[in-house]
């Protein structure tokens, strides 16, 4: 069987899998600090545990919204979720920290084949690296993409939650039933780049499915490849999201060029004419959700202009814990 064959069979004997995101538009942010983060992935991995019928492919925690990829009914997946929120709502009451828990809603995507899937992991394991210009897609520490083809992550000396001590277990757990299970694996003292917080980190191997997540990947050159180079498939998950970020300035730039050189035959998109200009704005802002101030920057042109071109767009908030 050849390894798209193989790819293939993960996904039909896996599924369904779904997409579950919240809408950070508008959201205050509940991450807020590294702390946060811990108890976010502890609770995920307290929720998996109950809800043994669900598999974590993938997930990735922003300030003020949430991706998972999953695998289970659709029943399951909508409890999992209202479980986790319940949870998140009781950790900040505690803290005293108003957050408007009815508008943290999950929309539900079905993962229809295995292309999709793959960008939609991709897509889940990019968004903490896209928006924080600090992070890569294996530094970005509240993600299962940190250990996706990454056999140093998975060496990091680990304890099982049981070796803990009860103080701890219930200082990560913030409850006083320690309520992991016994032989999940956590990170003690995790070095935080940048941060000044180190304390016990939940890890991720313990309850994702790193392993079927790696399946629907022929190997790891075709991973990297889609991480850093599948702008198209990128641009698509976005545009039914609605996110307002998934390319680096960077990446658009790679993009933009790549048009430059197709339509108007030139390497830099300073050198697209004036009317060609005009159209290029317009591809970047509906294909690659382009903010107004990276199509002035990128290709010149006065504030005036663009913002005359695409009035209501609005400035892009990046949704990090930076």
């Amino acid at each position: 069987m050849n390894p798209e064959s193989v790819c293939e069979a993960a996904f039909a004997r896996g599924g369904p899998y779904w997409h579950l995101y919240t809408d950070g538009e508008g959201m205050p942010i509940f991450f807020a600090e590294p702390v946060d983060f811990v108890f976010g992935i502890t609770l995920l991995g307290i929720i998996a545990a109950e809800f043994p019928r669900c598999r974590i492919i993938t997930f990735t925690l922003m300030s003020n919204h949430i991706h998972i990829i999953l695998a289970g009914s659709e029943a399951d997946i909508r409890a999992f979720f209202s479980l986790f929120r319940a949870r998140l709502q009781r950790y900040l009451a505690r803290k005293k920290r108003f957050w408007p828990s009815e508008r943290f809603e999950a929309s539900l995507f079905r993962i229809p084949d295995l292309r999709a899937l793959r960008s939609e992991i991709i897509y889940v394991n990019r968004n903490g690296y896209v928006v924080s210009p600090a992070c890569t897609p294996f530094s970005y520490w509240w993600s299962a993409g940190v250990f996706l083809f990454n056999p140093m992550a998975r060496m990091l000396p680990t304890l099982a939650f049981a070796e803990l001590t009860l103080r701890e277990r219930r200082e990560m757990c913030h409850c006083r039933d320690a309520t992991l299970p016994d032989h999940y694996r956590v990170l003690p003292d995790l070095p935080l780049p940048g941060d000044e917080y180190a304390g016990p980190v939940l890890a991720a191997p313990s309850f994702c499915a790193l392993e079927e997540a790696e399946s629907f990947f022929r190997d790891a050159h075709q991973y990297f490849r889609l991480l850093s180079k599948d702008q198209e498939a990128q641009a698509e998950v976005a545009r039914r999201l609605g996110d307002k970020v998934f390319l680096t300035d960077d990446e658009l730039f790679g993009a933009v060029c790549a048009l430059c050189a197709k339509e108007y035959d030139v390497s830099n998109p300073v050198l697209v004419p004036a009317d060609g200009k005009l159209d290029l704005a317009r591809k970047m802002h509906f294909n690659y959700n382009a903010s107004n101030r990276q199509i002035q920057r990128m290709l010149r042109l006065s504030p005036a202009i663009v913002d005359d071109l695409f009035p209501n767009a609005k400035p892009i908030l990046k949704n990090t814990r930076i």
